[in-house]
């Protein structure tokens, strides 16, 4: 009986000194934005082809964006644009990361794409996805409400949503609404830098 009894003693000792195992999920790390050089690539098949204007005599003006009503993407350029030849250590750099950062680049080079195409004479040369707010990120997907872009010397607010295909390879969804002028005197606080207008971020 004594014997049995300190089996029983010994086992649920085991019992309460054994390591409780818990899922938790890690937050991705925030990283730096790999901008791609050559971004003006040729449009993909599914889009149409561009119709010569006729010349101008005056110079043309960059375009002053308005706030806009949320706008959806019928077609998509990042592949296009990681496919381009000159873009291939680009290519190459964003293939050896961990899956929530090529998710993020893949995203913020078709937000750049897609607003160059949306409205002529705007030609952004950077996104910050968490410039306002940190984006929300799943396995294929990324909610970037509070992020930024930089054109004509100006950081505007910036909100996109962004679904890629299950290989991380293209871009099967987006959707984005652009925002008026960020003042210049808080660029600082959200680790907006001063650019060039021809000077792409890291």
């Amino acid at each position: 009986m004594l014997s049995v009894l300190g089996h029983a003693l010994f086992i649920a000792l085991l019992a309460i000194e054994a390591p409780r195992r818990l899922t938790v999920d890690r937050p991705p790390a925030a990283v730096e934005v790999v901008m791609v050089p050559g971004m003006d690539v040729a449009p993909p098949v599914s889009a149409p082809p561009e119709i010569a204007a006729k010349p101008s005599t005056s110079p043309a003006r960059p375009a002053r964006p308005s706030p806009s009503a949320t706008v959806t993407a019928t077609d998509y350029y990042a592949a296009a644009v990681l496919d381009d030849p000159r873009n291939r250590e680009t290519r190459e750099i964003i293939s050896t990361l961990a899956s929530d950062e090529r998710l993020i680049q893949l995203c913020n080079i078709e937000a750049m794409e897609q607003l160059k195409r949306w409205k002529a004479g705007f030609v952004p040369n950077s996104v910050v996805p968490y410039a306002m707010a940190d984006p929300l990120l799943k396995a294929k997907s990324m909610e970037a409400p509070g992020a930024a872009v930089h054109a004509g010397g100006k950081w505007y607010r910036l909100s996109f949503s962004c679904e890629a295909t299950v290989d991380l390879a293209r871009v099967a969804s987006f959707t984005f609404k652009l925002g008026r002028p960020i003042p210049k005197r808080e660029w600082e606080q959200n680790s907006l830098p001063e650019l060039d207008e021809n000077e792409p971020t890291d």
